[in-house]
């Protein structure tokens, strides 16, 4: 027998006496074991998801007492203990000492005035997150190298695997689950947070946990895993522009009812009054990220051409920054995206304000909103690239004005529409052609008719 599978038949037969420990009921089977088990791991990972809190709360019962690190912000056990179970520098220490251990003494301290668990954990979750402490951790040293993170399995055997059990969720090349990174730089760059989530599932999700298998089996695994490609950046970066014009276009998804809710109250008031349509239309605009920092992207300091100034600051300050700290400002309270947007989206429109914004101002005339290009010279551009879809006259799309009017109209919105692409459509976005290319197809669209017929 494998030295792997050894351990696996040696966790699940110390689980079962470590169960009948702590229930009165008779033990359960292996099988049930590894499943209290596995959601054990998804509660450390994150109870609040796994459990979705709403649902224990019973608005005419009084509000418990909290306390410990349960009742603060994070409350993960993960954010003081780690994926690899030896503790976060600053944070905590690990709990390796406790494998093995009693679950009852786990269950002693998870309702300690230090943890403060017992508030929000019944005697169910209690047990199965005892039960992962003291017999679900694995020595993932012996798994992930300590150093680099790589994994110490073989990425040829890990391949059967991955395209047979992982793919048709995650896609052969491991980009196809939008609300998460892709598989290949998430595997690499937290390898032991990939294989908690192998062994256990994720946390409210349908991954199913692979905690039955061989260890073996799963390192190998995540090595394939390891060998994924990464998204290309200006992947993210187009979508990310896509989604700052509308977000809930680019996504399919219904926007929220009513006023965004940092809307500025002196918007909202002259719409309010006109009711209908309209303010049905304005209620909707205020959702959208270019609607309150601009086509510019300088918000109230910018130029706006071809419509009001926007109300907002613009997000010209944030080029460079790090996407993880512009998504942590997507999703905190005054934005909310956080709640509406997947993983995947609030990635890329991190994406997109960190690296793909342009200075617009050496391209368009901020007096006549002309682009600032030779458009003559870029006429074979626009009949080889464009006027497939919108016609030799830009006339040809129904479902838009003519070319002409809509450049001539809102030049800065044409700039970073021919840079990123319309949302939720299949304009091609020009990204990569630099903006002097995309400003001269825009300043030759200048020249064609500005009405239907």
């Amino acid at each position: 027998m494998r030295r792997a599978s050894r351990l696996a038949a040696a966790a699940a037969g110390a689980a079962a006496a470590l169960l009948a420990a702590v229930l009165p009921t008779p033990p359960a089977q292996a099988d049930e074991i590894l499943s209290a088990i596995a959601r054990g791991g998804r509660l450390y990972d994150d109870w609040r998801a796994e459990l979705d809190v709403r649902t224990r709360h019973i608005s005419h019962l009084p509000r418990p007492e909290t306390h410990g690190a349960a009742a603060e912000g994070a409350g993960r056990c993960v954010t003081c203990h780690g994926w690899d179970y030896h503790g976060v520098p600053g944070r905590a220490g690990g709990i390796r000492a406790l494998d093995g251990a009693d679950p009852a003494q786990v269950i002693a301290i998870l309702g300690d005035e230090t943890h403060g668990y017992g508030t929000y954990l019944d005697e169910t979750d209690q047990r199965d997150l005892a039960l992962f402490v003291t017999a679900g951790q694995i020595a993932m040293a012996e798994w992930i190298e300590p150093a680099g993170g790589r994994a110490r399995g073989d990425a040829a055997a890990g391949a059967v695997y991955f395209q047979s059990i992982c793919a048709g969720c995650h896609g052969a090349d491991g980009m196809d689950v939008a609300d998460m990174p892709p598989l290949g730089p998430f595997s690499r760059a937290e390898p032991w947070h990939a294989l908690h989530i192998m062994m256990n599932g994720h946390p409210a999700g349908s991954m199913p946990p692979l905690r039955a298998l061989d260890l073996g089996v799963l390192s190998n695994t995540l090595a394939t895993m390891q060998t994924l490609p990464a998204r290309p950046e200006i992947a993210a970066v187009v979508r990310g522009g896509r989604l700052y014009d509308t977000w809930f276009a680019e996504i399919g998804r219904a926007v929220p009812d009513g006023w965004h809710p940092a809307w500025p109250e002196a918007r909202r008031a002259p719409v309010e009054a006109e009711g209908g349509d309209a303010l049905a239309r304005a209620q909707r605009q205020s959702w959208r990220c270019s609607a309150c920092h601009g086509w510019d992207y300088r918000g109230r300091d910018g130029l706006a051409m071809g419509g009001r100034p926007p109300p907002a600051p613009g997000i010209h300050g944030m080029a460079g920054a790090a996407p993880a700290d512009i998504v942590a400002v997507l999703s905190d309270e005054t934005h909310g995206y956080g709640r509406l947007l997947s993983r995947r989206d609030l990635s890329d429109l991190a994406m997109f304000i960190s690296r793909g914004q342009i200075d617009m101002a050496p391209w368009i005339h901020p007096d006549t909103g002309h682009y600032l290009a030779d458009g003559a010279a870029f006429e074979a551009h626009y009949h080889t690239i464009c006027a497939t879809c919108h016609g030799a006259d830009g006339r040809a799309v129904r479902t838009m004005p003519p070319l002409g009017r809509a450049v001539t109209g809102r030049p800065q919105r044409a700039l970073h529409s021919v840079f990123n692409g319309h949302p939720g459509e299949a304009m091609p976005p020009l990204r990569a052609m630099g903006v002097e290319t995309a400003a001269g197809i825009l300043a030759f669209a200048e020249t064609l008719p500005l009405r239907k017929r």
